[in-house]
């Protein structure tokens, strides 16, 4: 019973310790415009984003997908790609703190 209990104990620890690094990567902010050609979508704080495969648009925590995504509303993205624009295109920003704004 007790070796039951510390094996529950141990495997809650490890699941509530992942959590928070899944996490990390989550961007936040308020949708300003949407690029749908170039699959990019712009926040109010000048971060832009372009979609890839794997990325993850929430709004109000339910998940949406890119074609759903309106200007005005807030969302968290996750595993999108840091770009900026620049000579009128999108250019992926190799290594970038996704997670900062951008400096104007």
């Amino acid at each position: 019973m007790v070796k039951a209990l510390i094996v529950v104990t141990c495997a809650l620890v490890l699941a509530l310790g992942v959590v928070p690094l899944a996490q990390a990567d989550d961007i936040k902010g308020t949708i300003v415009k949407i690029e749908q050609p170039a699959k990019v979508v712009v926040l109010d704080d000048g971060r832009m984003f372009q979609v890839k495969k794997e990325t993850v648009f929430m709004i109000e925590s339910k998940p949406v997908t890119f074609t759903q995504l309106q200007p005005g509303k807030v969302v968290v993205i996750q595993s999108g790609v840091p770009v900026q624009f620049k000579d009128g295109k999108y250019i992926i920003i190799e290594g970038a703190p996704s997670a900062l704004p951008r400096s104007n």
